[in-house]
């Protein structure tokens, strides 16, 4: 992707950005119901093998920076325990 010029490069930033934040809100919808599924099956909120998983793929993406994307984005997904 080749930019001609400031504006137009913060513009494609912006709706980048935008299209990010409407993944993750999707991406925390779909975790919450997840998690409500398995807590009504009896199993734990929060699978933690699930987890180091997802770390994982965003390390070997990403570097050490995608660890702390990765856990950004879990913390974001897991929402308060008690919540569904």
């Amino acid at each position: 992707m080749t930019i001609s010029n400031i504006p137009a490069g913060r513009q494609q930033i912006d709706d980048i950005d935008a299209q990010l934040r409407e993944l993750l809100a999707t991406r925390r919808d779909l975790s919450r119901q997840i998690q409500a599924l398995r807590s009504a099956e009896g199993g734990p909120r929060i699978e933690h093998a699930r987890e180091n998983e997802i770390i994982a793929v965003w390390a070997d993406e990403l570097g050490p920076r995608g660890v702390e994307i990765a856990m950004a984005v879990l913390t974001l997904c897991r929402g308060a325990a008690g919540q569904p």
